[in-house]
């Protein structure tokens, strides 16, 4: 099975929309799978262009909600719940759900992460708590470490199963995943959990993460393959490493 991976598209922004018009994805798979942050939950999704190409240009494309998905008023309690949602015939919201596609299982989560409630420089610097609301309140530490372990219950319960599969989170799954550079940095948490031996211990065959705005080469996990293709935000110069046709076979 041949799949199509990309994230971080940001299509609320101008600059990511304009570009993506210019530059599309060239198809290259008869899925495609979108590992977070595309568009505000809730929006008006036909009036993107992208959503309209793509629905055009592959049999089925599988939208992974990151954190950015909820910056438009979308509760994020709701991600505690498993989700699949058609927002198009072939477009499809999806996340702590999996499918059985081509003989392979694809496990869909957010997964986020867990952050210690004592780390003062996370709280303060991070969007996620000035602009997510979970059931209507200010969102959390306590909140995001839920959704995590929400999360990773559903994780552990999927990749248990037997046969061939390919997981697809938001947040990175392992330290290994981040460029040198962030490394140690005090923010890792809000980005990154630590599951480099969930990831070993399993059997599962490739790994699609995003979130972090910075691609990696692909490298692997004892067997399993990690593997990431971000956009970023174009008006920053993020997005000179992404490719369009970026294409995993499992």
């Amino acid at each position: 099975m041949r799949i199509q991976y990309c994230s971080g598209l940001h299509l609320e922004f101008l600059e990511n929309r304009r570009w993506l018009a210019v530059n599309p994805l060239i198809p290259s798979a008869e899925v495609l799978v979108v590992a977070g942050d595309c568009f505000y939950l809730g929006d008006d999704y036909d009036s993107y262009h992208f959503i309209r190409r793509v629905a055009d240009e592959f049999e089925a494309v599988y939208i992974l909600p990151g954190n950015h998905e909820y910056y438009g008023g979308y509760d994020v309690a709701t991600a505690l719940q498993a989700t699949f949602e058609a927002i198009k015939e072939n477009v499809f919201l999806v996340n702590n759900t999996s499918i059985e596609a081509q003989g392979v299982r694809l496990i869909f989560s957010t997964m986020w992460s867990l952050i210690n409630k004592n780390i003062r420089e996370i709280i303060r610097s991070l969007t996620d708590f000035r602009q997510i609301k979970y059931e209507g309140e200010p969102f959390t530490v306590n909140h995001f470490n839920a959704l995590h372990e929400n999360a990773f219950q559903f994780l552990k319960k999927e990749v248990a199963k037997e046969g061939k599969k390919l997981v697809v989170t938001h947040h990175l799954p392992s330290n290994e995943c981040n460029i040198d550079q962030f490394k140690g940095s005090v923010l890792n948490p809000a980005f990154c959990v630590e599951k480099t031996w969930f990831v070993a211990a399993s059997d599962v065959s490739a790994w699609i993460y995003g979130h972090s705005h910075r691609n990696v080469p692909d490298f692997e996990i004892n067997g399993t393959r990690m593997l990431t293709n971000q956009l970023g935000y174009v008006g920053c110069r993020e997005h000179l490493t992404f490719r369009r046709d970026e294409v995993v076979s499992v």
